[in-house]
């Protein structure tokens, strides 16, 4: 796995890889080195966690397809709701080939399968992949933090449902978030100050 790290204003990539083939997760900057880390490997397609423009910059430069869930592909070209206002986004519809996902399915890279697992509450078609032992959650679920829920169709409600699904998978699994650091599901589940209340409010009702 190769990291093209971002910031505040720019989320992480990442680029998974099985032999010679490969997916590029959020391409938000960092062009010329994702080239250099393909080396020669097949680009498969791009894999977006959600529409905000810190985590599509670069999906226009890359002739693959881009796989978003159904109910953030309008936020791509609603420039008011996706961050880029003033500015314009990018990238042209009719250049891109997307592949619209709907609820939990799975993509296959190369021999191994790419989980997608729906997580919505930062934006309403959020989610996250599962690749082996990996989780890239976007920013549904940080380092003892979670993402926003008060941007265009974002919930509370959901989010909790999403942080609360994750945290209850295998406690092994490592996170790779959209921003800052990475994590794992144990440290999560011990530390995550917003999980550890919504489970209690959970017990309690």
């Amino acid at each position: 796995m190769d990291i093209f790290k971002g910031d505040d204003d720019r989320a992480h990539g990442y680029l998974i890889c099985r032999f010679d083939k490969c997916f590029l997760i959020d391409p938000a900057h960092s062009y010329d080195d994702i080239i250099k880390a393909l080396d020669g490997r097949l680009l498969e397609g791009i894999l977006l966690t959600h529409a905000h423009q810190d985590h599509v910059e670069l999906i226009g430069r890359f002739p693959v397809p881009v796989y978003v869930h159904a109910d953030d592909a309008h936020l791509l070209f609603d420039d008011a709701k996706n961050g880029y206002h003033p500015k314009k986004h990018p990238y042209h519809r009719k250049d891109l080939d997307l592949r619209l996902m709907h609820g939990q399915t799975a993509l296959f890279l190369a021999d191994q399968k790419v989980m997608v697992i729906p997580t919505p509450g930062h934006t309403k078609g959020g989610v996250t992949y599962q690749f082996q032992n990996r989780l890239f959650t976007g920013d549904t679920l940080f380092k003892e933090s979670v993402g926003r829920h008060d941007l265009y169709s974002g919930s509370l409600p959901e989010l909790k449902r999403s942080v609360l699904g994750l945290l209850s998978m295998p406690s092994d699994l490592k996170i790779h978030p959209g921003h800052d650091d990475p994590t794992s599901i144990r440290h999560e589940q011990k530390h995550n100050p917003f999980y550890l209340k919504w489970k209690k409010q959970i017990k309690t009702n």
